[in-house]
């Protein structure tokens, strides 16, 4: 569920005509698979089918907390389940109205601020963990779900020696996460780490971007700088406020990488959670 921040809406128009998909997430990937466009499409429908194993019998009514644009949710569907979607980003809303041609129920907002009579059998959070403050969170989840319910999370989480990560410093730490939801009325069902499956998602982001988009980036700034000096300076003079003082070509160097397999694999784990509801808080 992303933050709202109108700034990422090309980066994320970008993002899905670069990967032809409706699928936001890490895919999961088959060991002996290149790293090719089509695997990663491949992988990113392969998640989605991973992660419905996971839903009990008897669940039918599904919320969707940060739905982008439709991926899971569509296939959800597909597989009778009554999907409802929320995410606070209009711009992700659009499209996952556009994608879903509007037959599944779509809410733009928060989880925090999410307000319904409903009552839901499996609340399902595929990377939207991390946006969503933890204790508070698991409380509004609580409410949401019936008696009984289940909470499925998929997510990337901070491993106890993870104080050393510069960034992102708001990941929930995995072992405080646990102890959250137990605490507030969560038996943990069933728990796996899927970190090697989808590390290959990191290696083809860094050759995509390393050979493909970071060129693109460079050429455009060197056009800019040649033939239209001025909104160079303004774009140059724009990023220098954002980010402290750095030149907008450092910027592209140091900053607006993707995370390496060697970071995630030292400080993070990629954790599937089936949880169910015990009491009500």
């Amino acid at each position: 569920m992303h933050r709202k921040n109108i700034r990422v809406h090309p980066l994320l128009k970008f993002y899905l005509d670069l990967s032809k998909t409706n699928h936001l997430h890490f895919g999961y990937w088959n060991e002996e698979d290149a790293l090719t466009l089509e695997n990663c499409q491949r992988a990113q429908e392969r998640y989605t089918d991973y992660l419905i194993k996971f839903i009990p019998d008897g669940v039918k009514n599904v919320l969707d907390v940060g739905c982008g644009v439709g991926g899971n949710a569509l296939k959800l569907q597909a597989h009778n389940y009554n999907v409802t979607g929320i995410c606070p980003d209009p711009y992700q809303g659009e499209l996952f109205k556009k994608n879903t041609k509007g037959q599944i129920p779509f809410f733009l907002t928060t989880l925090k601020d999410f307000e319904t009579k409903q009552q839901f059998d499996l609340i399902l959070m595929s990377e939207s963990v991390q946006y969503v403050p933890c204790e508070s969170g698991l409380r509004k989840i609580s409410q949401l779900l019936r008696k009984d319910g289940y909470l499925l999370a998929l997510d990337y989480f901070k491993k106890d020696n993870a104080k050393d990560l510069p960034k992102p410093s708001f990941l929930p730490l995995f072992s405080y996460y646990l102890e959250a939801a137990q605490k507030l009325g969560f038996k943990i069902i069933k728990r796996v780490d899927i970190t090697k499956n989808i590390l290959p998602t990191l290696d083809y982001g860094n050759e995509v971007f390393y050979n493909y988009i970071k060129p693109v980036l460079n050429c455009i700034l060197t056009v800019l700088q040649v033939h239209v000096r001025p909104l160079y300076w303004l774009l140059t003079l724009f990023l220098k406020i954002r980010i402290k003082g750095k030149t907008i070509r450092q910027s592209i160097k140091n900053d607006i990488v993707p995370l390496k397999r060697e970071t995630f694999e030292r400080y993070l784990s990629y954790q599937v959670i089936l949880m169910q509801k015990e009491r009500d808080i």
